[in-house]
């Protein structure tokens, strides 16, 4: 496959990585247009500001179509000279959509294919302290489902990994970001060059399906795991995200920035989830191999409490909310999280 009579890229979704190969795309003159939703627009963008405003700035036009399958002007401008690219877009595609970009509408994929299909793949990978990071250029058919499955050849990819001091998903995404712009640049030097692509179909017998989570639904600490366990989960649900869910005396309350100390454990189960020290450090919690030290205690609405927090006081999750947890199925279209 060969890409090097593309005039107009079309570029679908949002994040950080879709926004810098927009402007990478603009420098290299190629006419770039923007398909995104109503969720991704309102997303912030390594620099502060909404993707929209973002755009705006760059003088990037871009649309928020309901569906680009019967959009005229995503239609319309299709055509055997345009690449589209997906950056976690909400749509599927029809077959009649895919045909008008002549085999050049691709999916781009930050996760190890076809390892961590489906959502929340930092925070999947977090709890399983896997640090094995990607970039995949795929092919979009017919049988992709964003979000749920893609069975699409993989045109160019590349692994890395990602540094060890990495701990939170926001830690993953500062990375993944220099990672995959530097990949999307090298794709295009590449295409540019007139490389023959050659397509690889998905290693499909190491697939693995993890789905998308909801925070505020699904993040609440079991205080009968293990330590380690309980701070790979905290960290998981910390920054961008709003953090671990717990009570404190009956006061719902979020955590972030854990991590694990055993100079005072173990402790007997008993004692799990009681604040026995309160320092500089953090908040002191014990836990049956050592002690769990927050570095932030967060109320409700996300204000950080740590200062109120004392010794003698245990952090505590009723059964009902694990429960809940762990049977909700979290589910996203294009304006957010549905209830």
């Amino acid at each position: 496959m060969k890409l090097n009579n593309i005039k107009t890229v079309y570029l679908m979704g949002g994040g950080g990585t879709m926004l810098g190969f927009a402007k990478e795309l603009r420098a290299r003159k190629y006419e770039v247009v923007v398909f995104t939703s109503p969720r991704h627009s309102t997303e912030i963008m390594p620099g502060g500001a909404t993707l929209a405003r973002e755009l705006d700035g760059a003088a990037i036009p871009w649309r928020m179509p309901e569906d680009v399958n019967s959009d005229s002007v995503f239609l319309e401008g299709a055509t055997s000279l345009t690449m589209g690219m997906g950056f976690g877009e909400v749509w599927t595609f029809a077959r009649k959509t895919i045909d008008r970009f002549d085999g050049k509408l691709f999916d781009f994929m930050g996760i190890p294919l076809p390892r961590y299909r489906g959502g929340a793949h930092y925070t999947w990978q977090i709890l399983r302290q896997n640090r094995l990071g990607a970039c995949n250029i795929q092919v979009i058919n017919e049988f992709m489902v964003q979000g749920e499955f893609d069975s699409g050849e993989i045109v160019y990819s590349r692994e890395y990994r990602f540094p060890d001091s990495a701990r939170i998903p926001q830690d993953y995404f500062d990375a993944a970001h220099k990672q995959e712009v530097d990949f999307l640049k090298e794709f295009m030097d590449r295409a540019e060059q007139g490389e023959d692509f050659i397509l690889s179909p998905v290693p499909e017998q190491y697939s693995m399906y993890f789905p998308r989570l909801n925070t505020l639904k699904q993040g609440w600490v079991d205080w009968s795991w293990g330590t380690k366990d309980l701070e790979l989960f905290i960290n998981a649900f910390d920054d961008p995200y709003a953090g671990a869910s717990t009570e404190l005396d009956g006061r719902l309350v979020r955590l972030k920035q854990a991590r694990v100390e055993t100079l005072d454990g173990p402790f007997h189960p008993f004692m799990t989830g009681l604040v026995y020290r309160i320092n500089s450090t953090g908040v002191y919690i014990a836990t049956p191999q050592g002690s769990l030290i927050i570095g932030r205690v967060l109320d409700e609405a996300g204000q950080d409490m740590t200062a109120a927090v004392k010794t003698g006081q245990r952090f505590f999750t009723p059964m009902a909310r694990l429960e809940a947890a762990m049977t909700f199925h979290a589910q996203y279209d294009a304006k957010g999280a549905k209830a």
